[in-house]
């Protein structure tokens, strides 16, 4: 390019910062920066959400029947006694799935209870993407939710084209191989869709109708070693471009309707592969989503052998430290902050209620003085309009922060009497958002809230 264009001015961009080993060449080639817009700087202004990390060890926690009994209880405590009876009703499936010794399985487990108690997921506002160690391994994660409640909600997305032709030479006589099992389920996932004969060849010429990502609850991806285009970071790419059309190696292309706000990593990622698949899941997505989150089985930063604050290094050790700083937060620190803050902002929005504030309280002070539809209350319940929206907006929020630590507020630091005194402030505000909404004709659309979520809550 120099030779052709020997006068020419080069400016480089970046979507990613410059590994350490790489800038000095850059700095050579291109020059000094011009400009910077770091990952803190982008959540300080909205422009992306915070991430939350958690490292969970899958292989420890559920290995028998005592530890898995223990680890339903710690998962569900947040709850009240009749969402524990529900949930139970289910327990008895999952369980037989737990106590097999197959470590995807138990994987597959993990994350369907994050379906059913965590915030977005349980109440069908957002998705999740898992990246796979490999095709393989993919494959055999989608067989897995299709014999749950996410059959036809979940699909595979890697850069694998099924042909005839993986299928020729591989029959042995003892099993079926790696490439006869990454065929059997893709045509099956695309027979399932079209409503056709699996070993159909004319379905997987038809990807290109395959259906849109926001039809479905969790994506499997796979990264190949190496490639800087990750595995789901290939997957989460694609799948969380909502206008891109990404039809490479004969795979589908598809349209993305909803921005991913879990991914669950079960393959050894660093650097740029990591930091690119982790950003997927930090984007906007209306008033309901709040920040991403990351669930690690690798334990990528080591932070299960003891307390890590800082998550700059180890997996990220790539980066210089100030390129990656506030990347990954501390997930039950930003969690009580998020508590905290929602409790101050609902209880300073009502604290101008008069004593003893009863309903009639709340309803004299959000809604209008007295009962009935005379001018005067019409009047005064417009005029308090704010007041009331404000109401809905903080005790969602409020519900939503109690939400994503319900079961883990000792871990966070509250005493047995705070988290006590905290359910109760759900729970009232709760039923004082409700009781204004019913008196003063509001008819907000809930699915912008918390439907799902009232089984945290007490009522």
């Amino acid at each position: 390019m120099k030779a052709i264009l020997p006068n020419a001015l080069f400016i480089g961009f970046t979507g990613t910062p410059l590994l350490k080993a790489d800038k000095a060449r850059s700095i050579e080639v291109f020059g000094h920066y011009i400009h910077t817009y770091k990952f803190d700087q982008a959540v300080r202004e909205g422009v992306v959400l915070d991430l939350r990390y958690e490292a969970r060890d899958i292989d420890q926690s559920i290995t028998s029947q005592d530890k898995i009994d223990v680890w339903f209880e710690a998962n569900t405590k947040g709850l009240n006694d009749v969402a524990r009876a529900q949930l139970k009703k289910k327990w008895g499936t999952m369980q037989q799935v737990l106590s097999c010794q197959s470590r995807l399985e138990k994987i597959v487990a993990d994350i369907l209870l994050d379906m059913l108690i965590k915030p977005r997921l349980m109440d069908g506002h957002g998705n999740a993407m898992l990246v796979a160690g490999s095709i393989y391994e993919a494959c055999k994660f989608y067989e897995l939710f299709a014999r749950t409640g996410l059959k036809g909600k979940c699909a595979i997305v890697t850069s694998y084209a099924p042909s005839v032709a993986d299928t020729k030479g591989e029959t042995t006589g003892e099993g079926e191989t790696e490439s006869l099992v990454k065929y059997k389920v893709y045509t099956q996932m695309l027979a399932d869709w079209f409503g056709d004969v699996a070993n159909e060849p004319r379905r997987v010429d038809k990807c290109s109708a395959y259906p849109p990502y926001g039809s479905y609850k969790i994506f499997m991806g796979h990264q190949p070693g190496g490639e800087v285009r990750a595995g789901s970071e290939e997957a989460v790419h694609r799948a969380a471009r909502p206008d891109e059309a990404a039809d490479r190696g004969g795979q589908a292309a598809h349209r993305f309707r909803c921005a991913p706000g879990y991914l669950y990593i079960d393959k050894k990622l660093r650097d740029h592969g990591l930091f690119q698949a982790i950003c997927r899941v930090n984007r906007l997505d209306g008033e309901s989503k709040d920040y991403g989150y990351i669930i690690d089985y690798k334990d990528l930063f080591k932070s299960l052998e003891g307390a890590v604050e800082d998550y700059t290094s180890g997996a990220l050790d790539g980066f210089d430290h100030e390129d990656v700083a506030g990347l990954l937060e501390n997930r039950l620190e930003k969690a009580r902050e998020d508590l905290e803050e929602a409790r101050e902002a609902v209880n300073a929005l009502c604290e101008p209620v008069a004593p003893p504030r009863d309903t009639a309280a709340y309803l004299h002070y959000f809604c209008a003085q007295s009962a009935g539809n005379n001018a005067g209350n019409a009047e005064q319940l417009k005029n308090n309009e704010p007041k009331r929206l404000k109401l809905y907006k903080f005790v969602a929020t409020l519900i939503r922060a109690y939400a994503s630590i319900a079961s883990e507020l000792p871990e966070a630091g509250y005493k047995p009497d705070e988290i006590e005194k905290i359910k109760n402030e759900v729970d009232h505000y709760s039923k004082v958002r409700d009781e204004v909404r019913l008196a003063s004709g509001d008819y907000i659309d809930l699915k912008a809230y918390e439907p799902a979520m009232r089984h945290l809550i007490d009522t």
